[in-house]
């Protein structure tokens, strides 16, 4: 059998999340399957949602704790791993997903209000998710207009950052990002918020959680910068049953995360991963998403073409 090799020993949050909802999943769908008496669950992931981890190492890993949570009752859980929203998209139209885990941004992008049928965020007690511009107070910045010209520090390949500020860009220049600011990528969260605070850049799009850790780890993170917007939403990272699961499941889902958690699984993964809270949420948790979304896509059928040199 393929052991999984672990995982990095100081995870941001929402990365901890995405990998919790990973076995989360996995553990409820065995509950809701025993009641149901299904044979197959078919069970999606979203891989750039995933980091840090080897992902050869963890599509392996997922399937051997499907099998392993699936043998005791009978069925089997078939798991897909997805690299870009392209093929999410194709296996949906082929009714290939019976639950889906993601970003909220990619989810919203991906399913329309019909398309999901509800299932569960994670939370982290004391911690409120969403994004947060930060500047440092010495700067005199107050707004995101304040920031034409200067550099911004983000996290590389976060789909959410990247609706963000293109709405934020376009509402305050009506210009795209990359004219607006002066761009650059940080693997992690963290590492943006340093770049602030020992002035290698102007401001910060993080996480609100990487922001309180930072602040956690280094009190005069919050004495010199400052938060000067911020969005808010219930979590980041979700788990979603889709249109093609059983109805059965969808009235199941409840009473099964509850007791997958009692089970020695359930109780390994809640360890493992830090995680003190877990909640059933319906597709209306996306709506901060979809609006945002909405948003991004009425800004950029207005927004000029782009200047040439």
């Amino acid at each position: 059998m393929t052991r999984y090799s672990g995982l990095p020993r100081r995870w941001p949050l929402h990365r901890v999340a995405a990998c919790f909802c990973l076995m989360m999943a996995l553990t409820w769908a065995a509950a809701a399957g025993a009641a149901t008496g299904s044979a197959v669950i078919r069970m999606g992931f979203y891989l750039p949602t995933i980091r840090d981890a080897n992902l050869s190492d963890l599509k392996v890993s997922l399937q051997v704790w499907a099998d392993e949570i699936g043998r005791p009752f009978g069925y089997r859980v078939i798991t897909a791993t997805y690299e870009n929203l392209t093929s999410v998209q194709e296996a949906m139209k082929r009714g290939e997903l019976d639950f889906i885990n993601a970003g909220g941004m990619e989810l919203a992008e991906l399913f329309g209000p019909g398309d999901l049928l509800g299932g569960y965020a994670r939370h982290q007690q004391g911690v409120v998710n969403g994004l947060a511009l930060v500047v440092s107070k010495a700067s005199g910045i107050q707004s995101f207009d304040g920031l034409r010209g200067k550099r911004l520090s983000r996290l590389e390949h976060d789909r959410l950052s990247d609706v963000f500020l293109v709405v934020q860009c376009l509402k305050a220049g009506q210009l795209p990002c990359h004219e607006f600011l002066t761009l650059s990528d940080t693997r992690r969260d963290i590492q943006s918020v340093h770049n602030v605070f020992f002035g290698r850049a102007d401001a910060a799009l993080v996480t609100l959680a990487a922001l309180q850790t930072a602040t956690e780890l280094n009190p005069q993170v919050g004495q010199r910068l400052q938060v000067i917007l911020d969005w808010k939403t219930r979590a980041l990272i979700f788990g979603m049953m889709t249109r093609h699961a059983d109805p059965a499941m969808r009235d199941l889902f409840v009473g099964s995360g509850t007791e997958a958690l009692k089970t020695v699984r359930g109780r390994q993964m809640l360890e493992l991963f830090k995680t003190d809270h877990t909640e059933v949420v319906d597709a209306n948790v996306l709506a901060p998403y979809r609006n945002m979304l909405r948003d991004y896509r009425e800004l950029s059928k207005t927004r000029p073409p782009a200047r040439t040199k």
